[in-house]
Protein backbone atom coordinates (compact mmCIF):
# COMPACT_ATOMS: atom_id res chain seq x y z
CA UNK A 1 0.00 0.00 0.00
CA UNK A 2 1.27 2.88 -0.76
CA UNK A 3 1.43 6.65 0.83
CA UNK A 4 -0.61 9.32 -0.35
CA UNK A 5 1.58 11.69 -2.42
CA UNK A 6 1.28 15.51 -1.95
CA UNK A 7 1.63 17.94 -4.79
CA UNK A 8 3.12 21.92 -4.18
CA UNK A 9 1.03 24.48 -6.55
CA UNK A 10 2.69 27.69 -7.13
CA UNK A 11 0.24 29.87 -8.18
CA UNK A 12 1.51 32.86 -10.99
CA UNK A 13 2.17 35.15 -7.90
CA UNK A 14 4.31 32.64 -6.27
CA UNK A 15 2.11 31.89 -3.58
CA UNK A 16 2.27 28.05 -2.68
CA UNK A 17 -0.56 25.53 -1.45
CA UNK A 18 0.54 21.84 -0.25
CA UNK A 19 -2.29 19.36 -2.14
CA UNK A 20 -2.85 15.78 -1.22
CA UNK A 21 -3.42 13.58 -4.39
CA UNK A 22 -6.57 11.13 -2.90
CA UNK A 23 -8.36 10.36 -5.89
CA UNK A 24 -6.97 8.59 -8.88
CA UNK A 25 -6.62 9.34 -11.92
CA UNK A 26 -5.91 12.96 -10.52
CA UNK A 27 -7.11 14.95 -13.35
CA UNK A 28 -5.57 18.70 -13.51
CA UNK A 29 -7.08 21.34 -16.12
CA UNK A 30 -9.07 24.73 -16.26
CA UNK A 31 -12.62 22.47 -16.48
CA UNK A 32 -14.54 22.48 -13.04
CA UNK A 33 -14.88 18.88 -12.07
CA UNK A 34 -11.18 17.69 -12.32
CA UNK A 35 -9.48 16.92 -9.04
CA UNK A 36 -7.13 20.65 -9.66
CA UNK A 37 -8.46 22.98 -11.35
CA UNK A 38 -6.49 25.63 -12.97
CA UNK A 39 -7.71 29.01 -13.61
CA UNK A 40 -6.03 29.98 -16.58
CA UNK A 41 -7.70 30.13 -20.31
CA UNK A 42 -4.27 29.15 -21.55
CA UNK A 43 -4.10 25.81 -19.98
CA UNK A 44 -6.04 22.95 -21.48
CA UNK A 45 -9.95 21.89 -20.26
CA UNK A 46 -7.84 18.43 -20.08
CA UNK A 47 -4.89 19.00 -19.63
CA UNK A 48 -2.72 16.10 -17.66
CA UNK A 49 -3.68 13.75 -15.05
CA UNK A 50 -1.69 11.40 -12.57
CA UNK A 51 -2.49 7.79 -12.28
CA UNK A 52 -0.82 5.14 -10.30
CA UNK A 53 0.48 1.74 -12.81
CA UNK A 54 2.70 -0.91 -11.19
CA UNK A 55 3.52 0.69 -7.88
CA UNK A 56 4.78 4.05 -9.74
CA UNK A 57 2.44 7.34 -9.97
CA UNK A 58 3.08 8.52 -12.98
CA UNK A 59 2.22 11.73 -15.51
CA UNK A 60 0.01 11.50 -18.57
CA UNK A 61 -0.40 14.45 -20.95
CA UNK A 62 -4.15 14.56 -21.95
CA UNK A 63 -3.09 15.79 -25.87
CA UNK A 64 -3.28 19.25 -24.46
CA UNK A 65 -2.94 22.52 -26.12
CA UNK A 66 0.87 23.39 -25.40
CA UNK A 67 2.09 20.26 -24.25
CA UNK A 68 2.81 19.47 -19.99
CA UNK A 69 6.57 19.99 -19.32
CA UNK A 70 8.60 18.01 -16.75
CA UNK A 71 11.89 19.92 -15.80
CA UNK A 72 11.33 21.65 -18.59
CA UNK A 73 11.09 19.17 -21.38
CA UNK A 74 7.67 17.88 -22.66
CA UNK A 75 6.58 14.84 -21.97
CA UNK A 76 3.24 12.43 -22.94
CA UNK A 77 4.27 10.07 -20.05
CA UNK A 78 6.86 10.24 -17.25
CA UNK A 79 7.37 8.60 -14.16
CA UNK A 80 7.21 11.12 -11.41
CA UNK A 81 9.84 11.96 -9.17
CA UNK A 82 10.49 14.13 -5.69
CA UNK A 83 11.55 17.82 -6.40
CA UNK A 84 10.22 17.01 -10.47
CA UNK A 85 8.59 20.60 -11.85
CA UNK A 86 5.80 20.45 -13.78
CA UNK A 87 4.68 23.48 -15.62
CA UNK A 88 1.97 23.49 -18.62
CA UNK A 89 3.98 25.59 -21.56
CA UNK A 90 2.80 28.55 -20.60
CA UNK A 91 4.77 32.02 -19.26
CA UNK A 92 3.62 33.30 -16.07
CA UNK A 93 1.37 30.38 -15.28
CA UNK A 94 0.66 27.92 -12.30
CA UNK A 95 3.95 25.55 -11.98
CA UNK A 96 3.17 22.47 -9.51
CA UNK A 97 6.10 20.05 -7.79
CA UNK A 98 6.06 16.97 -6.73
CA UNK A 99 6.42 16.36 -3.17
CA UNK A 100 6.60 12.43 -2.91
CA UNK A 101 5.02 10.35 -0.91
CA UNK A 102 7.12 11.58 2.16
CA UNK A 103 4.29 12.09 5.28
CA UNK A 104 3.83 15.30 6.42
CA UNK A 105 3.66 16.98 9.88
CA UNK A 106 0.11 16.90 10.27
CA UNK A 107 0.16 12.85 9.28
CA UNK A 108 3.19 12.78 11.79
CA UNK A 109 1.33 14.15 14.73
CA UNK A 110 -1.57 12.27 13.89
CA UNK A 111 -0.03 8.48 13.94
CA UNK A 112 1.70 9.87 17.34
CA UNK A 113 -1.52 11.22 18.79
CA UNK A 114 -2.84 7.67 17.62
CA UNK A 115 -0.34 5.94 19.12
CA UNK A 116 -0.62 7.56 22.33
CA UNK A 117 -4.51 6.78 22.73
CA UNK A 118 -3.52 3.26 21.84
CA UNK A 119 -0.97 3.41 24.76
CA UNK A 120 1.60 1.82 22.56
CA UNK A 121 5.19 1.82 24.31
CA UNK A 122 7.37 2.99 21.39
CA UNK A 123 10.48 5.35 22.20
CA UNK A 124 10.16 6.68 18.73
CA UNK A 125 6.61 7.97 18.67
CA UNK A 126 7.00 9.38 22.09
CA UNK A 127 9.78 11.62 21.09
CA UNK A 128 8.05 12.83 17.79
CA UNK A 129 5.36 14.37 20.49
CA UNK A 130 7.61 17.37 20.16
CA UNK A 131 6.11 17.98 16.77
CA UNK A 132 2.93 19.26 19.00
CA UNK A 133 4.99 22.03 19.94
CA UNK A 134 6.34 22.52 16.41
CA UNK A 135 3.00 23.07 14.68
CA UNK A 136 1.30 24.83 17.83
CA UNK A 137 4.21 27.51 17.07
CA UNK A 138 4.09 27.54 13.59
CA UNK A 139 0.00 28.34 13.81
CA UNK A 140 1.21 31.17 16.26
CA UNK A 141 1.59 34.95 15.64
CA UNK A 142 5.41 34.11 17.04
CA UNK A 143 8.46 36.38 15.59
CA UNK A 144 10.31 34.39 13.02
CA UNK A 145 13.37 33.73 15.46
CA UNK A 146 10.65 32.09 17.84
CA UNK A 147 9.02 30.14 15.37
CA UNK A 148 12.75 29.01 14.20
CA UNK A 149 13.61 28.64 17.80
CA UNK A 150 10.66 25.89 18.35
CA UNK A 151 11.94 24.10 15.28
CA UNK A 152 15.74 24.16 16.61
CA UNK A 153 14.37 22.19 20.16
CA UNK A 154 11.84 20.24 18.65
CA UNK A 155 14.89 18.79 16.55
CA UNK A 156 17.22 18.79 19.93
CA UNK A 157 14.41 16.83 21.29
CA UNK A 158 14.23 14.29 18.83
CA UNK A 159 18.03 13.37 17.91
CA UNK A 160 18.60 13.44 21.75
CA UNK A 161 21.81 16.02 20.99
CA UNK A 162 22.66 18.68 23.92
CA UNK A 163 22.37 21.61 21.77
CA UNK A 164 20.96 22.88 18.21
CA UNK A 165 22.03 25.35 15.08
CA UNK A 166 20.37 26.75 12.73
CA UNK A 167 23.22 27.69 10.06
CA UNK A 168 21.82 30.24 6.95
CA UNK A 169 23.55 30.64 3.69
CA UNK A 170 24.69 34.11 3.17
CA UNK A 171 24.35 35.81 -0.26
CA UNK A 172 28.61 35.68 -0.59
CA UNK A 173 28.20 31.34 -0.36
CA UNK A 174 29.35 31.16 3.09
CA UNK A 175 27.90 29.84 6.81
CA UNK A 176 26.24 31.99 9.47
CA UNK A 177 24.95 30.82 12.60
CA UNK A 178 21.30 32.64 13.08
CA UNK A 179 19.88 30.51 15.81
CA UNK A 180 21.42 28.23 18.60
CA UNK A 181 19.56 26.09 21.42
CA UNK A 182 20.76 23.88 23.80
CA UNK A 183 18.61 20.89 25.21
CA UNK A 184 16.95 23.08 28.03
CA UNK A 185 15.42 25.45 25.31
CA UNK A 186 18.09 28.40 26.54
CA UNK A 187 19.30 30.05 23.76
CA UNK A 188 22.83 30.28 22.36
CA UNK A 189 24.63 33.76 21.42
CA UNK A 190 25.31 32.21 17.49
CA UNK A 191 28.88 33.27 16.89
CA UNK A 192 29.89 31.81 19.99
CA UNK A 193 28.62 28.27 18.95
CA UNK A 194 31.84 26.09 17.16
CA UNK A 195 30.52 24.33 14.74
CA UNK A 196 31.80 21.37 12.28
CA UNK A 197 32.59 22.86 8.74
CA UNK A 198 32.98 19.63 7.06
CA UNK A 199 29.70 18.53 8.32
CA UNK A 200 28.72 21.28 6.78
CA UNK A 201 30.50 21.39 3.64
CA UNK A 202 29.16 18.03 2.94
CA UNK A 203 25.31 18.64 3.40
CA UNK A 204 26.07 21.70 1.17
CA UNK A 205 27.69 19.73 -1.35
CA UNK A 206 25.24 16.24 -1.19
CA UNK A 207 22.08 18.15 -0.42
CA UNK A 208 21.24 15.04 1.90
CA UNK A 209 21.28 14.52 5.52
CA UNK A 210 24.38 13.51 7.57
CA UNK A 211 23.98 11.22 10.68
CA UNK A 212 27.31 10.58 12.43
CA UNK A 213 26.87 8.32 15.64
CA UNK A 214 28.80 6.08 17.20
CA UNK A 215 26.81 3.30 16.26
CA UNK A 216 28.22 2.97 13.29
CA UNK A 217 26.25 5.84 10.91
CA UNK A 218 28.66 7.45 8.82
CA UNK A 219 31.47 6.09 11.05
CA UNK A 220 34.35 7.76 8.62
CA UNK A 221 33.34 11.34 9.81
CA UNK A 222 34.38 10.37 12.99
CA UNK A 223 37.98 10.74 12.13
CA UNK A 224 37.21 14.52 10.81
CA UNK A 225 39.82 16.87 12.19
CA UNK A 226 37.18 19.45 14.17
CA UNK A 227 35.06 16.68 14.73
CA UNK A 228 37.75 15.44 17.27
CA UNK A 229 38.82 18.61 18.34
CA UNK A 230 35.28 19.05 19.15
CA UNK A 231 35.03 16.09 20.88
CA UNK A 232 31.97 15.32 19.01
CA UNK A 233 30.54 12.12 19.40
CA UNK A 234 26.73 12.15 17.66
CA UNK A 235 26.41 14.99 14.49
CA UNK A 236 22.92 15.33 12.40
CA UNK A 237 22.84 17.58 9.92
CA UNK A 238 20.11 18.52 7.31
CA UNK A 239 19.80 21.02 4.13
CA UNK A 240 17.72 23.46 4.17
CA UNK A 241 16.29 24.00 0.64
CA UNK A 242 14.06 26.22 -1.69
CA UNK A 243 12.72 24.91 -4.76
CA UNK A 244 13.89 26.56 -7.53
CA UNK A 245 10.83 28.37 -9.56
CA UNK A 246 11.84 29.15 -13.18
CA UNK A 247 11.17 32.86 -14.03
CA UNK A 248 10.08 31.83 -17.37
CA UNK A 249 10.03 28.95 -19.35
CA UNK A 250 13.16 29.12 -21.20
CA UNK A 251 15.21 29.01 -18.02
CA UNK A 252 13.76 25.90 -16.61
CA UNK A 253 16.25 22.45 -17.38
CA UNK A 254 15.69 19.13 -16.09
CA UNK A 255 17.93 18.15 -13.18
CA UNK A 256 18.29 21.85 -11.91
CA UNK A 257 19.25 22.00 -8.26
CA UNK A 258 17.22 23.30 -5.48
CA UNK A 259 18.91 26.51 -3.68
CA UNK A 260 20.30 25.65 -0.61
CA UNK A 261 18.97 28.20 2.08
CA UNK A 262 20.96 26.70 4.83
CA UNK A 263 21.85 23.71 7.43
CA UNK A 264 20.23 22.54 10.42
CA UNK A 265 22.89 21.23 12.70
CA UNK A 266 22.73 19.15 15.83
CA UNK A 267 25.71 17.64 17.59
CA UNK A 268 26.39 15.86 21.22
CA UNK A 269 29.32 14.83 23.18
CA UNK A 270 27.54 11.85 24.40
CA UNK A 271 26.72 8.66 22.31
CA UNK A 272 23.37 8.36 20.32
CA UNK A 273 21.14 5.80 20.40
CA UNK A 274 20.71 4.61 16.23
CA UNK A 275 18.23 6.62 14.58
CA UNK A 276 15.07 4.76 13.19
CA UNK A 277 12.97 5.59 9.96
CA UNK A 278 10.91 7.35 11.71
CA UNK A 279 12.98 9.39 13.29
CA UNK A 280 14.91 10.50 9.92
CA UNK A 281 10.78 11.34 8.54
CA UNK A 282 10.55 13.65 11.64
CA UNK A 283 13.61 15.44 11.06
CA UNK A 284 13.10 15.89 7.32
CA UNK A 285 9.85 17.39 8.21
CA UNK A 286 11.26 19.27 10.15
CA UNK A 287 13.69 20.98 7.66
CA UNK A 288 11.05 21.25 5.43
CA UNK A 289 9.15 23.69 7.80
CA UNK A 290 11.75 25.28 8.46
CA UNK A 291 13.02 26.02 4.92
CA UNK A 292 9.06 27.24 4.78
CA UNK A 293 9.10 29.77 7.38
CA UNK A 294 12.47 31.06 5.76
CA UNK A 295 11.45 31.54 2.66
CA UNK A 296 8.03 32.95 3.54
CA UNK A 297 10.04 35.17 5.51
CA UNK A 298 11.48 36.50 2.28
CA UNK A 299 9.00 36.66 -0.15
CA UNK A 300 7.20 39.20 2.70
CA UNK A 301 10.31 40.98 2.97
CA UNK A 302 10.70 40.98 -0.85
CA UNK A 303 7.03 41.82 -0.96
CA UNK A 304 7.53 44.93 1.36
CA UNK A 305 10.41 46.46 -0.79
CA UNK A 306 8.22 46.19 -3.91
CA UNK A 307 5.70 47.48 -2.19
CA UNK A 308 8.06 50.68 -1.63
CA UNK A 309 9.56 50.79 -5.41
CA UNK A 310 5.61 50.74 -6.56
CA UNK A 311 5.28 53.64 -4.25
CA UNK A 312 8.52 55.35 -5.92
CA UNK A 313 7.36 54.65 -9.02
CA UNK A 314 3.73 56.01 -8.78
CA UNK A 315 5.35 59.18 -7.88
CA UNK A 316 7.80 58.74 -10.82
CA UNK A 317 4.85 58.33 -13.19
CA UNK A 318 2.92 61.47 -11.67
CA UNK A 319 5.67 63.40 -12.48
CA UNK A 320 6.38 62.48 -16.08
CA UNK A 321 3.14 62.57 -16.79
CA UNK A 322 3.08 66.72 -15.30
CA UNK A 323 5.90 66.95 -17.70
CA UNK A 324 3.53 66.17 -20.25
CA UNK A 325 1.95 69.14 -22.38
CA UNK A 326 -1.99 69.51 -20.20
CA UNK A 327 -2.99 71.63 -23.42
CA UNK A 328 -1.58 72.59 -26.58
CA UNK A 329 -0.84 76.16 -28.45
CA UNK A 330 -3.96 76.71 -30.91
CA UNK A 331 -2.86 78.61 -34.10
CA UNK A 332 -5.27 80.06 -36.37
CA UNK A 333 -3.42 78.22 -38.58
CA UNK A 334 -3.62 74.62 -37.17
CA UNK A 335 -4.68 72.05 -34.29
CA UNK A 336 -2.80 69.64 -32.82
CA UNK A 337 -3.86 66.90 -30.21
CA UNK A 338 -1.73 64.45 -28.09
CA UNK A 339 -2.07 60.92 -26.24
CA UNK A 340 0.75 59.18 -24.71
CA UNK A 341 0.71 55.52 -22.86
CA UNK A 342 3.76 53.82 -20.83
CA UNK A 343 3.73 50.32 -20.74
CA UNK A 344 5.20 50.10 -17.63
CA UNK A 345 4.69 52.79 -14.83
CA UNK A 346 7.59 55.48 -15.83
CA UNK A 347 8.32 55.46 -19.90
CA UNK A 348 10.80 56.26 -22.97
CA UNK A 349 8.34 57.81 -24.74
CA UNK A 350 7.87 61.94 -24.57
CA UNK A 351 6.29 64.85 -26.89
CA UNK A 352 5.97 68.03 -27.13
CA UNK A 353 4.45 71.43 -28.89
CA UNK A 354 6.77 74.64 -28.19
CA UNK A 355 6.69 78.30 -29.52
CA UNK A 356 9.44 78.87 -32.13
CA UNK A 357 10.65 82.30 -32.69
CA UNK A 358 9.26 83.79 -35.97
CA UNK A 359 6.06 82.68 -35.25
CA UNK A 360 6.54 79.31 -35.97
CA UNK A 361 5.37 75.87 -33.75
CA UNK A 362 7.88 72.97 -33.11
CA UNK A 363 6.54 69.85 -32.58
CA UNK A 364 8.77 66.85 -31.18
CA UNK A 365 7.76 63.21 -30.73
CA UNK A 366 10.92 61.03 -28.91
CA UNK A 367 11.14 57.37 -28.77
CA UNK A 368 14.41 56.48 -25.92
CA UNK A 369 15.37 53.48 -26.08
CA UNK A 370 14.64 50.53 -23.56
CA UNK A 371 12.10 51.10 -20.85
CA UNK A 372 11.29 51.89 -17.66
CA UNK A 373 13.24 53.84 -15.04
CA UNK A 374 16.46 54.56 -17.19
CA UNK A 375 14.71 54.93 -20.61
CA UNK A 376 12.33 57.87 -18.27
CA UNK A 377 15.21 59.63 -17.06
CA UNK A 378 16.82 60.14 -20.56
CA UNK A 379 13.64 61.60 -21.89
CA UNK A 380 13.29 63.65 -19.22
CA UNK A 381 17.00 64.79 -19.79
CA UNK A 382 16.11 65.40 -23.38
CA UNK A 383 12.42 67.01 -23.40
CA UNK A 384 14.63 69.70 -21.11
CA UNK A 385 17.37 69.86 -23.85
CA UNK A 386 14.70 70.16 -26.90
CA UNK A 387 12.65 73.17 -24.43
CA UNK A 388 15.66 75.25 -23.42
CA UNK A 389 17.06 75.38 -27.34
CA UNK A 390 13.86 76.27 -28.54
CA UNK A 391 14.05 79.95 -27.29
CA UNK A 392 17.07 79.94 -29.99
CA UNK A 393 16.18 80.37 -33.71
CA UNK A 394 17.87 76.72 -35.11
CA UNK A 395 16.09 74.72 -37.93
CA UNK A 396 15.60 71.05 -37.09
CA UNK A 397 19.30 70.43 -38.55
CA UNK A 398 21.19 72.21 -36.55
CA UNK A 399 18.79 71.23 -33.35
CA UNK A 400 19.37 67.70 -34.09
CA UNK A 401 23.48 68.32 -34.29
CA UNK A 402 23.41 69.85 -30.75
CA UNK A 403 21.16 67.62 -29.19
CA UNK A 404 23.14 64.47 -30.47
CA UNK A 405 26.45 65.65 -29.81
CA UNK A 406 25.15 66.52 -25.97
CA UNK A 407 23.51 62.95 -25.64
CA UNK A 408 26.73 61.24 -26.78
CA UNK A 409 28.65 63.07 -24.28
CA UNK A 410 26.62 62.13 -21.70
CA UNK A 411 25.18 58.48 -22.09
CA UNK A 412 26.21 55.31 -23.50
CA UNK A 413 26.36 53.77 -26.79
CA UNK A 414 23.37 51.93 -25.35
CA UNK A 415 21.79 55.26 -24.24
CA UNK A 416 20.10 56.63 -27.41
CA UNK A 417 16.93 58.17 -28.53
CA UNK A 418 14.98 58.30 -32.40
CA UNK A 419 13.01 61.63 -32.47
CA UNK A 420 11.15 63.88 -35.03
CA UNK A 421 11.63 67.33 -34.82
CA UNK A 422 9.64 69.56 -37.06
CA UNK A 423 8.44 73.23 -36.85
CA UNK A 424 5.46 74.64 -38.66
CA UNK A 425 4.83 77.84 -40.08
CA UNK A 426 1.43 79.65 -41.02
CA UNK A 427 1.92 79.39 -45.29
CA UNK A 428 2.32 75.76 -44.45
CA UNK A 429 6.03 74.92 -44.64
CA UNK A 430 6.70 71.93 -42.89
CA UNK A 431 10.37 71.38 -42.04
CA UNK A 432 11.84 68.44 -40.21
CA UNK A 433 14.72 66.21 -39.23
CA UNK A 434 13.60 62.54 -38.64
CA UNK A 435 16.34 61.09 -36.76
CA UNK A 436 15.59 56.90 -36.84
CA UNK A 437 12.35 57.73 -36.06
CA UNK A 438 9.20 55.90 -37.49
CA UNK A 439 8.03 57.76 -40.58
CA UNK A 440 4.89 59.85 -39.57
CA UNK A 441 2.36 59.84 -42.41
CA UNK A 442 1.15 63.08 -44.21
CA UNK A 443 -2.81 62.33 -45.16
CA UNK A 444 -3.67 65.38 -47.72
CA UNK A 445 -6.88 66.60 -47.92
CA UNK A 446 -7.53 64.49 -51.15
CA UNK A 447 -7.19 61.44 -48.94
CA UNK A 448 -3.46 60.27 -50.41
CA UNK A 449 -1.35 59.18 -47.67
CA UNK A 450 2.51 59.23 -47.64
CA UNK A 451 5.35 59.13 -45.47
CA UNK A 452 8.66 61.12 -44.00
CA UNK A 453 11.45 58.98 -44.15
CA UNK A 454 13.85 58.36 -41.84
CA UNK A 455 17.18 59.80 -43.32
CA UNK A 456 19.29 59.84 -40.16
CA UNK A 457 20.43 58.16 -36.96
CA UNK A 458 19.20 58.41 -33.91
CA UNK A 459 20.12 60.95 -31.84
CA UNK A 460 23.12 60.40 -28.89
CA UNK A 461 24.33 56.65 -31.22
CA UNK A 462 26.92 58.10 -33.32
CA UNK A 463 29.31 61.93 -32.98
CA UNK A 464 29.79 61.74 -36.48
CA UNK A 465 25.92 61.43 -37.27
CA UNK A 466 24.98 64.47 -40.13
CA UNK A 467 21.57 65.65 -39.99
CA UNK A 468 19.02 67.43 -42.75
CA UNK A 469 16.36 69.41 -42.95
CA UNK A 470 13.62 67.67 -45.54
CA UNK A 471 10.46 70.39 -45.93
CA UNK A 472 7.08 69.56 -47.02
CA UNK A 473 4.62 72.08 -48.07
CA UNK A 474 1.12 71.30 -46.44
CA UNK A 475 -2.04 72.30 -48.07
CA UNK A 476 -4.96 73.34 -46.16
CA UNK A 477 -6.87 70.19 -44.65
CA UNK A 478 -3.85 67.96 -44.74
CA UNK A 479 -3.36 66.04 -41.23
CA UNK A 480 0.31 64.79 -39.73
CA UNK A 481 0.22 61.82 -38.03
CA UNK A 482 3.37 61.37 -35.71
CA UNK A 483 3.45 58.34 -33.57
CA UNK A 484 6.16 55.50 -32.18
CA UNK A 485 6.70 52.52 -32.77
CA UNK A 486 4.50 51.06 -29.78
CA UNK A 487 1.54 51.41 -32.25
CA UNK A 488 3.07 49.63 -35.57
CA UNK A 489 4.48 46.59 -33.04
CA UNK A 490 1.67 46.15 -31.19
CA UNK A 491 0.97 42.24 -30.87
CA UNK A 492 -2.10 40.40 -30.65
CA UNK A 493 -2.49 37.23 -28.67
CA UNK A 494 -0.69 35.35 -32.07
CA UNK A 495 2.34 37.33 -32.00
CA UNK A 496 1.03 39.47 -35.14
CA UNK A 497 1.96 42.97 -35.30
CA UNK A 498 -0.42 45.59 -36.27
CA UNK A 499 1.72 47.03 -38.62
CA UNK A 500 2.03 50.78 -40.50
CA UNK A 501 -0.13 48.92 -43.58
CA UNK A 502 -2.90 49.00 -40.75
CA UNK A 503 -2.59 52.58 -39.24
CA UNK A 504 -2.08 54.04 -42.69
CA UNK A 505 -5.57 52.73 -44.39
CA UNK A 506 -6.57 53.81 -41.19
CA UNK A 507 -5.98 57.37 -41.56
CA UNK A 508 -6.96 57.22 -45.21
CA UNK A 509 -10.34 55.81 -45.23
CA UNK A 510 -11.58 57.34 -41.44
CA UNK A 511 -9.69 60.66 -40.05
CA UNK A 512 -12.55 61.00 -38.25
CA UNK A 513 -14.29 64.53 -38.21
CA UNK A 514 -12.46 66.22 -35.38
CA UNK A 515 -8.93 65.52 -34.02
CA UNK A 516 -9.76 63.97 -30.68
CA UNK A 517 -11.86 61.74 -32.53
CA UNK A 518 -9.17 60.25 -34.81
CA UNK A 519 -6.78 59.67 -31.74
CA UNK A 520 -9.72 57.64 -30.20
CA UNK A 521 -10.56 56.07 -33.32
CA UNK A 522 -6.18 54.41 -33.46
CA UNK A 523 -6.50 53.53 -29.90
CA UNK A 524 -9.75 52.11 -30.03
CA UNK A 525 -8.69 49.87 -33.51
CA UNK A 526 -5.32 48.89 -31.83
CA UNK A 527 -7.00 47.93 -28.79
CA UNK A 528 -9.55 45.72 -30.50
CA UNK A 529 -6.39 44.29 -32.65
CA UNK A 530 -4.35 43.16 -29.64
CA UNK A 531 -7.44 41.81 -27.81
CA UNK A 532 -6.27 42.46 -24.13
CA UNK A 533 -2.53 41.24 -24.85
CA UNK A 534 0.27 43.03 -23.17
CA UNK A 535 2.96 45.13 -24.49
CA UNK A 536 6.00 45.94 -24.57
CA UNK A 537 6.58 49.00 -26.03
CA UNK A 538 5.47 52.72 -24.82
CA UNK A 539 2.43 53.86 -27.02
CA UNK A 540 2.49 57.98 -28.32
CA UNK A 541 0.61 59.53 -30.57
CA UNK A 542 0.54 63.64 -31.44
CA UNK A 543 -1.24 64.44 -34.46
CA UNK A 544 -1.56 68.22 -36.70
CA UNK A 545 -3.92 69.72 -38.84
CA UNK A 546 -2.96 72.44 -40.72
CA UNK A 547 -6.47 74.69 -41.76
CA UNK A 548 -4.23 77.33 -43.91
CA UNK A 549 -2.75 80.78 -43.63
CA UNK A 550 -6.42 82.55 -44.10
CA UNK A 551 -8.34 80.00 -41.29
Amino acid sequence: MHRTPRLILVDPSGARQELAVRKLPFRIGRQAGNELTLRDNRISRQQAQIVFEDGRFLLLDSQSRHGTRVNGEKVERHELKPKDTIDFGVPDSFRIVYAGEEASLDEIIERVETAATADTPSRDLYHLGVLLDVARALHSSLSLEDVLGSVVDAAVRVTHTERGVLVMMNPSGEFAATVARDAHRTTIEPKSVEISQSVLRQVAASRRELIVTDTGDETQWQAQASVVRLQIHSVVALPLERMRMADSLDTTSAGQQSELLGVLYLDSHQPAAAFSDLDRAVLRSLAIEASTVIENARLFTAARQMERISHELEIASDLQQQLLPKSFPQGSHFQVAGWNLACLSVGGDYFDVLELPGGKHGFVVADVAGKGIAAALLASMLQGIVATASGFDLDPAKLAMRINRYLYERSGIERYATVFLSSLDAEGNFEYVNAGHVPPLVRTASGQVYPLASESFPLGMFDFAEFRTSNVKLSPGDIVLIYTDGFTEAANPEGEFFGEPRLRELLKLDPGKTLDELLAKIQSVVREFTRGASQSDDMTLLVIHYRGAGS
